[in-house]
């Protein structure tokens, strides 16, 4: 019996990341690609069971700025009068295998609206990508991405602004499986920092009473009665 399976491509253009010295990807051609088959199921199917199927997520997490491949700050309120961008940085870990594994990532609004949806493919071989955990061995994947506030970034697939207020949700699904939610908000204007307390009071001019003159100053009587001593 011959079994056809028909492999579903994506019509968009995703880049392939590959890991040199320092940590930093580049874009190139695969090398492998025709020895490798997709781990995405078909459609109206169960993803395969078993240990090689397994998605261990490590990081998920929206922030206002990535720099060279991970999140300066971990952040999940954004305000509509001060920050420009949100990022999201996802890491998990799967069973080595040589096979093609492709993350999807959909944002939705407060109303359930997407907001944007990007998919990315990982090419990667046997032995590539390998950590070893307390004796069991992964392979690694990261996937980071980037949406505007104030304006459309579409190498993202970002089809909406995130102007509506509210919660909105991040969902990340491995080789069609869903494997990981986050969160954040969206507020109108960031709070304004509190006024600065006074710790000293103030000085006061205390009143100033009155001082009676000293009897000593005091004129003395030309005419003094008999019996009287002059003071002295």
């Amino acid at each position: 019996m011959v079994i056809l399976f028909w492999l579903m491509t994506s019509t968009m253009a995703v880049a392939d990341l590959e890991w040199i010295t320092g940590g930093v990807p580049k874009n190139t051609a695969d090398k492998t690609g025709s020895a490798l088959v997709r781990d995405a199921p078909l459609e109206d199917t169960h993803p395969a069971s078993g240990s090689d199927q397994e998605v261990i997520v490590s990081h998920l997490i929206t922030s206002t700025n990535i720099v060279n491949q991970y999140p300066i700050d971990s952040v999940n309120y954004f305000y509509l009068n001060k920050h420009k961008q949100i990022c999201y940085f996802a890491y998990f870990m799967m069973k080595p295998s040589s096979r093609i594994h492709t993350a999807t990532v959909d944002w939705y609004s407060p109303s359930n609206l997407r907001v944007a949806k990007y998919t990315q493919e990982f090419r990667v071989g046997f032995t590539d990508r390998l950590l070893t955990l307390q004796n069991e061995t992964y392979q690694w994947f990261l996937l980071e991405m980037t949406i505007g506030m104030d304006r459309m970034r579409s190498e993202y697939g970002q089809i909406g602004l995130p102007k509506d207020m509210g919660l909105y949700t991040i969902h990340l699904a491995v080789d069609g499986q869903l494997v990981g939610i986050t969160f954040f908000y969206v507020k109108a204007e960031a709070p304004k920092p509190a006024s600065a307390v006074a710790t000293v009071a103030p000085a006061t001019n205390p009143s100033v009473m009155p001082m009676n003159t000293p009897f000593s100053k005091m004129p003395i009587p030309k005419n003094i009665p008999s019996g009287f001593a002059s003071p002295q």
